[in-house]
């Protein structure tokens, strides 16, 4: 899962400095008027209490957004764990479900917490083996209303529903559309391996392989070098070089296989499984390298 905190962090910190520097500097200037016509009317006195009592009103509301922002995060932490317990599924996606609902309630102004709620709800949806209704929640999203770098995060996700579900066609339309480029090299190769398991499923395997090397090549991030093993793993196996694509899984560690065997596309499940079983021949103490 993609945390929606990590996409566009760079330029949002800019732009949170930016205001805290422009708030600070208002306050300043509100404070001094007050001062200016507290002391015309011989009342300088009146500012510090009156200092203090805002001080405190302040206070009290940084408190209270803190502990919401902790326990927004702590809720996103569990939905987002329970896209790999299953025994969390059922709880979290009634809860996902409630906070988009309220969410939605308080209208548009809202609209990238809704479409971060719609990531996590498609997800868990998808894990418990339901992605045409996760795609049908993210389908509701508008993706012009969001910044290219949350775009790209929610584009990603449909596609992989609409590929989870079987939706070719719509998952190629959903890709065709991808939009003004974000700021997030990873991301951008993510949809194009999105664009390779869909010309795996195409049956365009030179296509999917081509994009497979190209995206391995282009970026240094380790899961998306993984990822794009994934793709070429399936694409070698449709075109019927099985052993080819269990030796490219083999590559992986445990952990990534093990999730792909979870919730990797229907087609990488039953590799990444046996590509997680012991090598024929392989000793205890010398497992096969992966």
């Amino acid at each position: 899962m993609w945390r929606w905190d990590r996409v566009g962090v760079r330029s949002r910190t800019m732009r949170t400095w930016g205001f805290r520097i422009l708030r600070a500097t208002f306050m300043a200037i509100v404070a001094w008027l007050l001062y200016q016509v507290l002391d015309h009317y011989d009342r300088a006195w009146l500012f510090v209490p009156i200092a203090i009592g805002v001080l405190a009103l302040w206070l009290a509301e940084q408190a209270r957004r803190a502990w919401t922002r902790k326990k927004k995060e702590a809720d996103w932490d569990r939905w987002e764990s329970a896209v790999v317990d299953a025994s969390l599924r059922p709880r979290a996606i009634i809860e996902v479900k409630q906070a988009l609902a309220r969410s939605q309630r308080l209208g548009p102004r809202l609209r990238q917490e809704q479409a971060h709620l719609s990531v996590v709800l498609a997800e868990l949806l998808d894990a418990s083996g339901r992605p045409e209704e996760g795609a049908r929640v993210l389908a509701r999203v508008d993706l012009d209303a969001l910044s290219p770098s949350q775009a790209v995060v929610v584009r990603h996700t449909k596609i992989a529903s609409y590929l989870s579900a079987g939706m070719i066609d719509d998952a190629q339309a959903a890709l065709a559309v991808r939009g003004k480029a974000s700021d997030e090299p990873d991301m951008e190769a993510r949809l194009d391996l999105l664009g390779g398991m869909i010309a795996v499923e195409r049956g365009e395997l030179d296509d999917a392989l081509k994009i497979a090397t190209d995206v391995e090549a282009r970026l240094e991030d380790a899961s998306v070098k993984a990822e794009a093993r994934v793709l070429r793993a399936a694409a070698l196996d449709a075109r019927g070089d099985h052993e080819g694509a269990i030796t490219t899984l083999r590559t992986l560690d445990d952990a990534t296989l093990l999730s792909l065997e979870m919730l990797g596309f229907r087609r990488v499940r039953g590799l990444a499984a046996e590509a997680r079983a012991p090598i024929a021949g392989a000793s205890e103490d010398q497992p096969g390298e992966r």
